[in-house]
Order: C-alpha cells, then sequence, then structure tokens
C-alpha cells in the first residue's frame, strides 16, 4: 500500500529528527550546567535552545507514538465491551484524534507563517518560525500516520467478518 510505505519512510526521517533533537537537548542541557555552575557564566542561548529541542522532540515523538499506538488511553471500553461495539469505540476514537490532528495543522499554519518574522531576544539569530514549523510538520505526520491505523482498523475489522 502506498500510504504505508510513504510512512515507513516517514519513519526513518522522524526516527532522526527524535535522535538528533535529543542530542541537541543533551549537549545545550549540558553546556547550561557547565557554564552556570562550573565557570560561573550562564549562557542564555542554551536555555533557549534546550527549549526548542525540547518541544520538536515532544511534537515528532507524539507523532511516532500515533504510528505505534503508544499513547495513552483508558481502556476500560476495550476491556468491558467485546467485538464490533469494541471496534466501533476504538474507530471513533481514531476519528476524534484526527479531528484533532487536521485541527492542529489547520491552525498552527497561519501561526507558523505569522512568526517566520519574529526573531528571539536570546538569540536574534534564531527565527521563531523554525521552532513554531515542528507543530505544523508534527500535525501532518500524525494525520498520516492515523490515516494508516485507521485503514488497518477497518482491514481488520474485514478481514474478521469474512474469517468468522
Amino acid at each position: 500500500m502506498l500510504l504505508a510505505t510513504i510512512n515507513n519512510k516517514l519513519m526513518k526521517v522522524l526516527n532522526w529528527v527524535i535522535v538528533m533533537s535529543m542530542v541537541f537537548l543533551v549537549v545545550s542541557i549540558s553546556l547550561q550546567i557547565l557554564n552556570r555552575y562550573v565557570m560561573r557564566i550562564p549562557m542564555a542561548w542554551t536555555e533557549e535552545y534546550a527549549k526548542y529541542f525540547f518541544v520538536w522532540l515532544a511534537m515528532f515523538g507524539s507523532a511516532k507514538a500515533v504510528r505505534e499506538k503508544s499513547h495513552i488511553f483508558v481502556d476500560i471500553l476495550e476491556v468491558l465491551i467485546k467485538g464490533k461495539i469494541s471496534q466501533a469505540c476504538g474507530f471513533i476514537a481514531d476519528c476524534v484524534s484526527m479531528v484533532f490532528f487536521v485541527t492542529l495543522f489547520y491552525v498552527s499554519i497561519p501561526w507558523t507563517v505569522k512568526n517566520f518574522g519574529v526573531n528571539t531576544e536570546s538569540i536574534p539569530e534564531l527565527n521563531m518560525g523554525m521552532f513554531y514549523l515542528c507543530i505544523p510538520l508534527s500535525a501532518a505526520v500524525m494525520i498520516l500516520f492515523g490515516l494508516e491505523v485507521m485503514i488497518a482498523r477497518v482491514k481488520g475489522v474485514i478481514e474478521k467478518e469474512k474469517g468468522e
């Protein structure tokens, strides 16, 4: 399936972005600790970068969790209800998630575009649009991964019905 192929390639890029965000986050925090407590010269930019890398890490980590179905969820309905009703509840939950992802994507684009002309105070070279860019990008990835999850759920229900 084309969507699965695209998502597999996207997942490789996503894993790289997550790892690099984590590496830069650790380096930035380590520099902050070294400069603040050892050299006694705090550097504002290390704290600023740490915040940005953390947000990128969280947003793209959330996208990865969508594909791996590893977000926190309340499974009481899944435990109490079995069969088609349980699958229907899961599909409704997937639809609600998709509404959130699409809304996040739609709302974040104008905000990101608006902030491409704004620079940070502590790091004048850093454009705020680059910081906010992770929101529409991760939302788009969540939409693609969410579609794949929904399609897999529907296929699973159809295959179960054929097997019965």
